[in-house]
This record gives structure tokens, C-alpha cells and sequence, in this order.
């Protein structure tokens, strides 16, 4: 499948999830993301023909970017449900991406698929500008939340976001959002 892959984006249009309003349930998944790796950066991406929009956010100020500088695009050409990049300089697909040799100067890179209906829509993704290593119960943490994240997408119940949060909180101690 493609990024421009027509039902693809008929289902982004289906979803009307492009530009739509913050909302509690996807950012409290971002923190919980940003707490749970921890990361100073954390975002839920969506994918249409032109731009990477960033559903929810953490440690950026922008709303969206152009496809061609987004990370995850990379998605689209791999064959994984999460990717693991523990040093961007080290990966030949980013040492030469422009958020890795100018600013911010992105060093790790982890994210996790987000498929609705046999779609990839975009990722939920995590940052940091220092080289980094995942234990295996922070990769099943973004796993989970991925599941939480393509739940909400889905227009389902938002209760695997309770589960996720449970998971995270048993592991790393209680977490509070504002």
C-alpha cells in the first residue's frame, strides 16, 4: 500500500480525523508515551497526499509538516507494525533526513503503525535528540498504546486507553494528567 493509495485516503476522509479539534483521549496518549519511553518529543501522526498532521503532540509547537521531511513515511516502505531506530545517524533511511543533520537533530526515532481497516493512517510516534535503547516492556508499552490510539481512530470505545494507562502506571508508578 502507498500513501496516495486511493482508499487509503478514503478512509482518512471517512474518519474526518484531518484537522479535527484536540481531544482529551489522543493527547493523554501522547503523555502517557512521552512518560512511559520517556522522550521529550511524542506525537500521533496522520498521513494525507501532502502532509504529516499531527493529531496530538508533545514537546513541538508545529501542527504538521510536509510529507517528504516526516518520519513516517518510512512506514509505508516497511513491513513491521513498530520500528525501532536507536540511533538515526546509524540507520541509512534517516542518517541524511533533514530533522536528523539539521534542527532538531533527532537521534531516536520509535513509533508503532496505526492501521484502521486494513489502512495505515499514520503512527504514534516518540523522539529524543540523545541515541537510545527500548526494554522490551517499553516497546510492548507503545504497542499497546498504538492499539489504544487505532481504538479512538476506529470511532470505538476509548477503554484499551484505561488498559494502556494501567500497564504504564503498574510499571513506572502512577501517572497524572493535567
Amino acid at each position: 500500500m502507498t500513501r496516495d493509495d486511493p482508499s487509503r485516503i478514503a478512509e482518512l476522509r471517512r474518519i474526518g480525523i484531518l484537522d479535527s479539534s484536540p481531544q482529551r483521549a489522543f493527547d493523554d496518549l501522547t503523555h502517557l508515551l512521552a512518560t512511559a519511553l520517556p522522550v521529550p518529543i511524542a506525537m500521533i501522526n496522520i498521513l494525507d497526499e501532502q502532509r504529516d498532521w499531527f493529531k496530538s503532540r508533545v514537546g513541538v509547537a508545529q501542527t504538521q509538516m510536509p510529507v517528504a521531511t516526516s518520519f513516517c513515511e518510512t512506514f509505508f516502505s516497511f513491513a513491521g507494525d513498530v520500528i525501532v531506530v536507536e540511533d538515526t545517524l546509524l540507520d541509512e533511511r534517516f542518517a541524511h533526513h533533514p530533522l536528523v543533520v539539521s534542527a532538531p537533530q533527532v537521534r531516536f526515532y520509535a513509533a508503532a503503525r496505526l492501521v484502521v481497516r486494513g489502512h495505515t493512517l499514520g503512527t504514534l510516534c516518540a523522539y529524543d535528540l540523545q541515541p537510545r535503547r527500548l526494554a522490551p516492556q517499553q516497546i510492548d508499552h507503545l504497542r499497546a498504546m498504538a492499539s489504544a490510539a487505532v481504538e479512538l481512530l476506529a470511532g470505538r470505545s476509548p477503554d484499551l486507553l484505561a488498559q494502556a494507562t494501567e500497564s504504564v502506571n503498574s510499571t513506572i508508578g502512577r501517572v497524572e494528567f493535567r
